[in-house]
């Protein structure tokens, strides 16, 4: 049958609750709404805040929320890992990724790697199902030397294929296979002279549309 794109209500209580069976019509307009349903995807999305030791650095930076950036990353470890878990549904696909950062460093070179792991006998180490994706610093990141605000970037939302190369790719979502999901992921992070801000994971939506 036709899915139809409009909102369809449920019949009235008090014509189908009424110790008599319920026939035509009515049946017609229930199997319709529970069509629609049937087509309906709950989006999972995850939102982490990433805490760190700020240091105040006179006659440069601004304020931002009460807080300080970190204006020198050489006085912060130069390399780090962060695994942000997160739990996907049977219908995620595609997961887009959006984070704040602030990157200055005299002596390293920014860089931000993600990728997609399982998280199998619970450990952030699992399977790598997505061999990931890298923001170089001048095409993919902005380094803040001058103003030290925060920066954002994103993988952006375009419905990739199953990607199948073993190197990290340029910036796009990543690609939660098929068996893993519903399962309980994990979003690795390496970076190299870039302290994080936030990080928002959103699952990416895909209509589908009955002709």
């Amino acid at each position: 049958m036709l899915i139809p794109t409009s909102m369809n209500k449920l019949p009235n209580v008090e014509s189908c609750f009424n110790g008599e069976l319920v026939m035509g019509a009515t049946v017609g307009q229930i199997a319709s709404s529970l069509a629609q349903l049937s087509r309906v995807k709950c989006l999972d999305e995850a939102h982490y805040p990433v805490s760190h030791s700020l240091f105040a650095f006179s006659g440069a930076g601004s304020d931002i929320g009460g807080l300080t950036q970190l204006p020198v990353l050489d006085v912060y470890k130069s390399d780090r890992e962060y695994n942000f878990p997160y739990q996907s549904s049977p219908l995620s696909t595609r997961l887009a990724v959006l984070f704040k950062y602030t990157s200055y460093s005299e002596t390293y070179t920014p860089n931000v790697k993600i990728k997609l792991r399982a998280t199998g006998s619970n450990s952030f180490s699992g399977t790598i199902l997505d061999n990931g994706i890298e923001f170089e610093d001048g095409i993919y990141l902005q380094s803040n030397r001058e103003s030290l605000e925060l920066q954002m970037s994103f993988t952006g939302c375009e419905l990739i294929d199953a990607p199948s190369s073993a190197s990290f790719d340029f910036p796009r979502p990543l690609y939660v296979p098929s068996a893993n999901r519903g399962e309980l992921l994990n979003i690795q992070f390496n970076v190299t002279a870039v302290a994080l801000s936030s990080v928002h994971i959103y699952d990416i939506y895909e209509p589908e549309v009955t002709i």
